[in-house]
């Protein structure tokens, strides 16, 4: 799916998930990369992983607020880092639930926060919430139901046929290279004709696509749904002029089996911080039957952690590969991670690459460095781009690395360029 209107695809969800899908997007390229590793590569990666984790004393049972950053590739922390965790933070209840931030750390650009909310009564309830867990069918009993048709309009390319559908809520219009088509009253037919949608008991659904519906809890306990809310606390300008006001942009959570949640939350700025310390809320909504219960926020102050170390990107040559030019960067090293930011130029192909490119980073021995989640804005005419993404931070900074310009979707690279690392 493009990078478009996720409202338009899914319907109405709240904002911290429309973010949280934006985060995830920019990692998908990552992940899907991830997953083809030779084993070789893959055991490689993991010695030098063990090899990290030793030197460092962060054990995974000890401290779980670097939860998000253990993918596939992990990015892991460097010696020292788990000094800078902040443990038992505080709490708040109400007569539902109780919410208890259990580890959190802020490290001058980026924070993570580990926060727990447990039922009051764990004999009567269970807290899940279907965006950010999962139901396996031992705990929870589901069904799979179809997605119903989003308001609004959409286009689709479909069969080399420009198919558009426009949605105005009591009326649904189909319309095949501009001209009105009957919609299919079954999926199978939908599917035979190659269209994306069909209507059933009145209402429209798409085609291809299916959801989990949650039933209830195999041991009978009511299921309270709940949404955390995790922010940079108040409005101010100078926030604001930071880019703090959707801070968290990635979540996760675990469901444990004395009901409770674990949850976790991620977020880094564009640039470092001009803050001794970040000011967050972390609050709950509750959700019980059609009620909806918010459970009042604690306030916490993260002192900024140390100061990072900052290097400039300086491409070796003319930074010029295939259709793109690496033009300057940088990267902010904390020991909790890293953080890049790149301007290149790039030329879409004339057949397409409508995703654009990523950007692998390489050592000097041709070893891969993993990168996390990021993004990417382009300029008003589209021909240069800012990105901004998380990598694996160095306690001795590399002279150089490589740069590999890979097309999103596409099994395709541009070439690699070689930067100097400068320290500032």
């Amino acid at each position: 799916m493009k990078r478009t209107d996720w409202q338009s695809a899914f319907g109405e969800v709240p904002e911290d998930f429309h973010l949280r899908l934006r985060s995830t997007l920019g990692g998908l390229e990552e992940r899907d990369m991830k997953k083809r590793k030779n084993l070789t590569v893959t055991l490689l990666a993991a010695a030098l992983i063990v090899a990290l984790l030793a030197g460092a004393g962060i054990a995974a049972s000890q401290l779980g607020v670097f939860h998000m950053l253990d993918n596939a590739d992990p990015i892991v922390p460097l010696e020292g880092a788990q000094e800078l965790v902040g443990t038992n933070l505080g709490s708040v209840e109400n007569e539902l639930v109780k919410l208890t931030v259990e580890e959190a750390v802020f490290d001058g650009q980026g924070a993570l926060v580990q926060l727990r909310i447990a039922p009051k009564d764990a004999e009567r309830y269970v807290l899940f919430d279907s965006m950010l867990q999962d139901a396996p069918e031992e705990l929870f009993e589901t069904e799979r139901v179809p997605v119903e048709l989003a308001k609004g309009e959409q286009e689709f390319e479909m069969d080399g046929r420009s198919i558009r559908i426009v949605n105005g809520g009591e009326d649904v219009r189909l319309l095949v290279d501009g001209a009105g088509a009957e919609i299919p009253a079954s999926a199978e037919e939908a599917l035979a004709q190659n269209l994306p949608i069909y209507t059933a008991d009145g209402r429209v659904y798409y085609a291809d696509m299916e959801e989990y519906l949650v039933l209830g809890s195999r041991d009978r306990r009511e299921i309270l749904g709940y949404w955390p809310l995790i922010r940079v606390e108040g409005e101010s300008e100078e926030a604001d002029a930071q880019g703090l006001e959707n801070f968290f942009d990635t979540l996760d959570a675990e469901g444990q089996a004395d009901g409770s949640v674990i949850v976790w939350a991620s977020g880094y700025a564009e640039e470092p911080m001009n803050l001794d310390a970040l000011t967050i809320t972390c609050g709950a909504e509750v959700y019980q039957g059609d009620e909806t219960i918010e459970l009042e926020a604690l306030t916490l102050k993260l002192p900024r952690s140390e100061a990072e170390r900052r290097v400039r990107i300086e491409p070796v040559g003319d930074g010029t590969g295939e259709r793109f030019k690496i033009l300057s960067g940088s990267i902010a090293f904390t020991k909790v991670r890293g953080y890049m930011q790149l301007d290149y130029s790039y030329k879409q192909a004339e057949n397409g690459e409508e995703m654009g490119i990523d950007f692998r980073i390489y050592d000097t021995d041709g070893r891969r460095i993993t990168t996390g989640s990021g993004g990417c804005t382009p300029d008003a005419d589209g021909s240069t781009y800012h990105m901004v993404r998380e990598m694996q931070s160095f306690a001795e900074v590399p002279e150089t690395i490589w740069l590999e310009a890979k097309v999103i979707g596409e099994d395709k690279t541009l070439g690699r360029v070689e930067c100097r690392l400068i320290e500032e």
